[in-house]
Protein backbone atom coordinates (compact mmCIF):
# COMPACT_ATOMS: atom_id res chain seq x y z
CA UNK A 1 0.00 0.00 0.00
CA UNK A 2 1.71 3.40 -1.23
CA UNK A 3 1.64 6.25 1.55
CA UNK A 4 -0.11 9.59 0.36
CA UNK A 5 1.62 12.28 -0.68
CA UNK A 6 2.63 14.76 2.00
CA UNK A 7 0.49 18.23 1.65
CA UNK A 8 2.79 21.29 0.67
CA UNK A 9 1.48 24.51 2.45
CA UNK A 10 1.87 28.09 0.84
CA UNK A 11 0.48 31.63 2.07
CA UNK A 12 -1.37 32.39 -1.17
CA UNK A 13 -1.92 29.64 -3.53
CA UNK A 14 -3.32 30.30 -7.31
CA UNK A 15 -5.00 28.59 -9.58
CA UNK A 16 -4.84 29.34 -13.40
CA UNK A 17 -2.22 30.79 -15.89
CA UNK A 18 -2.70 34.34 -17.50
CA UNK A 19 -4.62 35.84 -14.88
CA UNK A 20 -2.99 34.03 -12.03
CA UNK A 21 0.62 34.76 -13.31
CA UNK A 22 -0.67 38.75 -13.35
CA UNK A 23 -2.03 38.13 -9.86
CA UNK A 24 1.20 36.48 -8.58
CA UNK A 25 3.18 39.07 -9.82
CA UNK A 26 1.15 41.83 -8.03
CA UNK A 27 1.56 40.21 -4.81
CA UNK A 28 5.03 39.37 -5.12
CA UNK A 29 5.16 43.28 -5.80
CA UNK A 30 3.47 44.13 -2.73
CA UNK A 31 5.37 41.86 -0.75
CA UNK A 32 4.22 38.73 -0.36
CA UNK A 33 6.60 36.14 -0.46
CA UNK A 34 5.20 32.72 0.03
CA UNK A 35 2.81 32.14 -3.72
CA UNK A 36 2.60 29.37 -5.77
CA UNK A 37 0.47 28.56 -9.12
CA UNK A 38 -1.01 25.53 -9.90
CA UNK A 39 -0.93 25.66 -13.95
CA UNK A 40 -0.63 22.60 -15.70
CA UNK A 41 0.47 24.23 -19.21
CA UNK A 42 4.17 24.02 -20.52
CA UNK A 43 3.04 26.69 -22.97
CA UNK A 44 1.58 30.02 -22.41
CA UNK A 45 -0.50 31.28 -25.38
CA UNK A 46 -1.71 35.05 -25.49
CA UNK A 47 -4.97 34.96 -26.80
CA UNK A 48 -5.81 38.29 -26.82
CA UNK A 49 -3.42 38.56 -30.03
CA UNK A 50 -5.65 35.77 -31.55
CA UNK A 51 -8.26 38.29 -32.98
CA UNK A 52 -5.21 39.91 -34.72
CA UNK A 53 -4.29 35.92 -36.19
CA UNK A 54 -7.06 35.39 -37.43
CA UNK A 55 -7.36 38.51 -39.13
CA UNK A 56 -4.48 38.20 -40.90
CA UNK A 57 -1.91 40.95 -38.41
CA UNK A 58 0.41 38.94 -36.55
CA UNK A 59 1.75 35.56 -36.95
CA UNK A 60 0.19 32.90 -34.81
CA UNK A 61 3.86 31.72 -33.24
CA UNK A 62 4.17 35.31 -31.73
CA UNK A 63 1.37 34.24 -29.18
CA UNK A 64 2.87 31.19 -27.70
CA UNK A 65 5.75 31.17 -25.12
CA UNK A 66 7.33 29.09 -22.53
CA UNK A 67 5.07 29.04 -19.64
CA UNK A 68 8.46 28.97 -17.15
CA UNK A 69 9.66 32.29 -18.49
CA UNK A 70 6.55 34.11 -17.15
CA UNK A 71 6.43 32.23 -14.24
CA UNK A 72 7.60 35.93 -11.55
CA UNK A 73 10.12 34.86 -10.20
CA UNK A 74 10.35 33.79 -6.56
CA UNK A 75 6.53 32.11 -7.22
CA UNK A 76 6.58 28.35 -7.26
CA UNK A 77 5.00 26.97 -9.96
CA UNK A 78 2.90 23.79 -9.81
CA UNK A 79 2.75 21.89 -12.81
CA UNK A 80 -0.14 20.41 -12.61
CA UNK A 81 -4.01 20.30 -13.01
CA UNK A 82 -5.91 21.50 -9.76
CA UNK A 83 -8.74 18.50 -9.17
CA UNK A 84 -10.30 19.52 -6.37
CA UNK A 85 -10.41 22.54 -3.48
CA UNK A 86 -12.00 21.96 -0.26
CA UNK A 87 -12.32 25.62 1.00
CA UNK A 88 -13.37 24.40 4.87
CA UNK A 89 -10.09 22.59 5.24
CA UNK A 90 -8.32 25.17 2.94
CA UNK A 91 -6.67 22.38 0.70
CA UNK A 92 -6.74 21.56 -3.23
CA UNK A 93 -5.69 18.72 -4.70
CA UNK A 94 -4.10 18.46 -7.97
CA UNK A 95 -5.13 15.80 -10.42
CA UNK A 96 -1.99 13.69 -9.61
CA UNK A 97 -3.37 13.49 -6.42
CA UNK A 98 -1.06 16.22 -4.56
CA UNK A 99 -2.59 18.18 -1.19
CA UNK A 100 -1.37 21.70 -1.49
CA UNK A 101 -2.98 23.56 1.75
CA UNK A 102 -3.07 27.58 1.51
CA UNK A 103 -4.18 30.30 3.87
CA UNK A 104 -5.59 32.37 0.92
CA UNK A 105 -6.58 30.97 -2.55
CA UNK A 106 -7.37 32.98 -6.21
CA UNK A 107 -9.26 30.79 -8.41
CA UNK A 108 -8.44 32.02 -11.87
CA UNK A 109 -8.55 29.24 -14.05
CA UNK A 110 -10.47 30.85 -17.17
CA UNK A 111 -12.99 30.05 -19.39
CA UNK A 112 -13.43 26.42 -21.07
CA UNK A 113 -14.18 26.38 -24.72
CA UNK A 114 -17.80 23.72 -25.63
CA UNK A 115 -17.86 23.93 -29.03
CA UNK A 116 -20.15 20.92 -28.85
CA UNK A 117 -23.18 22.94 -27.06
CA UNK A 118 -23.62 23.79 -30.80
CA UNK A 119 -25.21 20.82 -32.63
CA UNK A 120 -22.41 20.15 -35.80
CA UNK A 121 -20.53 22.85 -34.31
CA UNK A 122 -17.16 20.44 -33.15
CA UNK A 123 -17.57 18.68 -36.82
CA UNK A 124 -17.24 21.55 -39.14
CA UNK A 125 -14.12 23.19 -36.93
CA UNK A 126 -11.18 24.26 -39.80
CA UNK A 127 -13.58 22.87 -42.22
CA UNK A 128 -16.35 24.52 -44.66
CA UNK A 129 -14.90 28.06 -43.87
CA UNK A 130 -15.99 27.42 -40.36
CA UNK A 131 -13.24 28.63 -38.15
CA UNK A 132 -12.98 30.37 -34.28
CA UNK A 133 -10.59 32.83 -33.29
CA UNK A 134 -10.78 31.04 -29.52
CA UNK A 135 -8.47 28.67 -30.60
CA UNK A 136 -4.55 28.91 -31.27
CA UNK A 137 -4.65 26.01 -34.63
CA UNK A 138 -8.10 27.73 -35.78
CA UNK A 139 -7.21 31.07 -35.69
CA UNK A 140 -4.80 31.21 -38.93
CA UNK A 141 -7.61 29.16 -40.90
CA UNK A 142 -9.88 32.34 -39.94
CA UNK A 143 -7.07 34.40 -41.94
CA UNK A 144 -7.25 31.90 -44.83
CA UNK A 145 -10.79 31.58 -45.26
CA UNK A 146 -11.25 35.62 -45.07
CA UNK A 147 -8.65 35.75 -47.67
CA UNK A 148 -10.21 32.75 -50.06
CA UNK A 149 -13.96 34.69 -49.52
CA UNK A 150 -14.50 36.91 -52.53
CA UNK A 151 -17.97 37.25 -52.92
CA UNK A 152 -20.86 35.97 -50.83
CA UNK A 153 -22.12 36.62 -47.58
CA UNK A 154 -19.75 35.74 -44.59
CA UNK A 155 -21.27 35.60 -40.81
CA UNK A 156 -19.44 36.40 -37.17
CA UNK A 157 -21.11 34.98 -34.53
CA UNK A 158 -21.53 37.00 -30.81
CA UNK A 159 -22.89 34.59 -27.95
CA UNK A 160 -25.43 36.88 -25.69
CA UNK A 161 -23.56 34.86 -22.45
CA UNK A 162 -20.22 35.90 -21.23
CA UNK A 163 -17.42 34.65 -23.50
CA UNK A 164 -13.58 35.12 -23.67
CA UNK A 165 -12.54 38.62 -25.09
CA UNK A 166 -15.93 40.18 -25.26
CA UNK A 167 -15.05 42.55 -28.42
CA UNK A 168 -13.34 39.91 -30.44
CA UNK A 169 -16.28 39.12 -32.31
CA UNK A 170 -17.00 42.66 -33.46
CA UNK A 171 -13.01 43.21 -34.16
CA UNK A 172 -12.64 39.72 -36.51
CA UNK A 173 -15.34 41.32 -38.59
CA UNK A 174 -14.16 44.62 -38.94
CA UNK A 175 -10.58 43.58 -39.79
CA UNK A 176 -12.33 40.93 -42.26
CA UNK A 177 -14.15 44.12 -43.62
CA UNK A 178 -10.91 46.33 -43.95
CA UNK A 179 -9.24 43.53 -45.80
CA UNK A 180 -12.10 42.92 -48.14
CA UNK A 181 -12.74 46.87 -48.86
CA UNK A 182 -8.98 46.67 -49.60
CA UNK A 183 -9.61 44.22 -52.26
CA UNK A 184 -12.06 45.83 -54.01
Amino acid sequence: MSTPPAASHHDVLIIGGTAGIAVAARLRRAGVTDVAIVEPSDQHYYQPLWTLVGGGRAPAGTTVRPEAGLIPKGVSWIRSRAADADPEARTVSTQDGQPITYNSLVVAPGLQLDFDKVSGLTETLGRNHVSSNYRFDLAPRTWEYIQATTSGTALFTMPPGPIKCAGAPQKIAYLAADWWRRQG
